[in-house]
C-alpha cells in the first residue's frame, strides 16, 4: 500500500498535472487515491470513488485491460480507451507505471481527442482530394489513350475526345484553385478590404454573372430588397460576392429547369442578410448539419449531369468546396451562414455579414 509520504507527493502532483487524469491503484484494479480531473471525468465525487473499481467507476473495458496487464506483469504500460458518457466520449492515452514495493500504480490519463480530430481530418482530406484527382485524371486517361490507339483519326472523334479532356483539365484546374483559395482564407493569410457595401450593388453583380448561365439551363433570376433602406453591408467586395456567387451557382444547379432563383437581402438588428432561395430538391434534413464542411456532398445521383455543365459555367465548383469556402469567408467577416429547405422543394441559403458602422 502507498505510505504518507507516497500520498502527499500525489496529492502535490494532483494540484499540477494541468489538465491530466491522475489515479492510484491496487493489483485488484481498485482506486486508492484520485484527483478533481478524475471526479469531472467520471462525474462522481473524489470521495465515492475511493474504493470503486476501475470498471464501476469509468465503464471502459480498454482502459482496464491496459490496467490489468500492468497489474499482471508488474510493468509499465500504455494503451488508448475512449472515455467519458455515451455520445460525448473522448480518446485517452493511458500510462501504467507500477510504485516500487508498494502493490500500486500510478494511471495516467491524457485526453488526445484533439489529436485525433486532427489526424482524422487529415486522413479524410487525404481520401477526398484523392478521389476527386482520380476521377477526371482516369477520364483523361482514358481519352487520350482511346485518340492514340486510332480514335484521332476520325476528325469528329477527335474534336469531341478532345473537348472532354478540356473539361476534365479545366475541372482539375478549378480543384486546385478552390483548394488554395480554401488553404488561404482558413490559414487567414487572405487580407479582407472591408468597405460600406450597398446590398443591391452586391447582389446586382452576382445577378448579371450568374444570370447567363441561369438562362441556358431555361431558369430565371429574380432580384429583391427592401426598398429605400439605407443600410450597407460591412464587407469586402470581392470575397462576399465570391461567397454569394457560390450560392447562387449551387441554386441555379439543383434547380429544375422552368424554376426560378431569387436573389434578395435585408438588414437584420446589427447585420444584413443575403438569400438565395430556389424551387429546386432541397437538401435532406440528414445532411444540413455537415453541407458546409470540406468535401462534403449530397448524394450525386441528385444533381443534374455533370455532362449539361461546360466547364466554362463552373462558377462555384462541383468539388464539395464551394459551400466551405462560403463558410469560412462569411466567419472571416464575423457573420455566419446558412440554410432552410424543405426535401424536393426548394432551398434558402444565407450569408450575414455587419452593418457597416455597427459595433465590432
Amino acid at each position: 500500500m502507498i505510505d504518507g509520504l507516497q500520498a502527499a507527493a500525489f496529492d502535490a502532483l494532483l494540484a499540477r498535472t494541468g489538465g491530466v487524469v491522475l489515479l492510484i491503484i491496487d493489483e485488484r484494479l481498485r482506486i486508492l487515491r484520485a484527483g478533481a480531473e478524475a471526479a469531472r471525468l467520471t462525474e462522481r465525487d473524489v470521495a465515492d470513488l475511493e474504493g470503486m473499481s476501475l470498471i464501476a467507476a469509468f465503464g471502459s473495458a480498454g482502459l482496464d485491460a491496459v490496467c490489468r496487464e500492468a497489474a499482471t506483469s508488474g510493468q509499465p504500460r500504455s494503451g488508448e480507451a475512449e472515455l467519458g458518457r455515451a455520445g460525448s466520449e473522448r480518446a485517452f492515452a493511458i500510462e501504467v507505471v507500477p510504485i516500487p514495493h508498494s502493490g500500486a500504480f500510478v494511471v495516467a490519463l491524457r485526453d488526445v481527442s484533439p489529436l485525433r480530430r486532427v489526424e482524422r481530418v487529415r486522413r479524410d482530406f487525404v481520401a477526398n482530394i484523392s478521389h476527386e484527382l482520380r476521377t477526371p485524371l482516369a477520364s483523361i486517361k482514358l481519352l487520350a489513350e482511346t485518340l492514340n490507339a486510332g480514335a484521332i483519326e476520325d476528325e469528329a472523334t477527335a474534336r469531341d475526345f478532345v473537348t472532354q479532356i478540356e473539361r476534365e483539365t479545366d475541372h482539375l484546374a478549378q480543384l486546385v484553385d478552390e483548394l488554395l483559395d480554401l488553404s488561404l482564407i482558413e490559414s487567414g493569410e487572405t487580407t479582407l478590404v472591408i468597405e460600406a457595401l450597398d446590398p443591391d450593388v452586391v447582389l446586382n453583380a452576382v445577378a448579371g454573372r450568374i444570370g447567363p448561365v441561369a438562362q441556358r439551363r431555361g431558369i430565371g433570376v429574380v432580384r429583391s430588397g427592401p426598398g429605400e433602406h439605407r443600410v450597407r453591408a460591412a464587407g469586402d467586395a470581392g470575397r462576399l460576392g465570391q461567397a454569394i456567387l457560390n450560392l447562387a451557382h449551387n441554386a441555379v444547379k439543383y434547380s429544375h429547369p422552368g424554376g426560378e432563383v431569387r436573389l434578395a437581402w435585408e438588414p437584420r438588428r446589427d447585420r444584413v442578410r443575403f438569400t438565395v432561395a430556389d424551387d429546386g430538391i432541397g437538401v435532406p434534413e440528414a445532411h444540413r448539419e455537415r453541407i458546409f464542411e470540406r468535401f462534403y456532398k449530397v448524394d450525386r445521383a441528385r444533381a443534374r449531369d455533370p455532362a449539361d455543365e461546360p466547364a466554362h459555367e463552373t462558377l462555384g465548383g462541383s468539388s464539395g468546396l464551394g459551400l466551405a469556402i462560403v463558410r469560412h469567408i462569411a466567419e472571416a467577416h464575423r457573420g455566419a451562414v446558412g440554410l432552410e429547405s424543405v426535401d424536393g422543394r426548394g432551398s434558402t441559403f444565407w450569408i450575414e455579414v455587419p452593418v457597416a458602422g455597427s459595433a465590432g
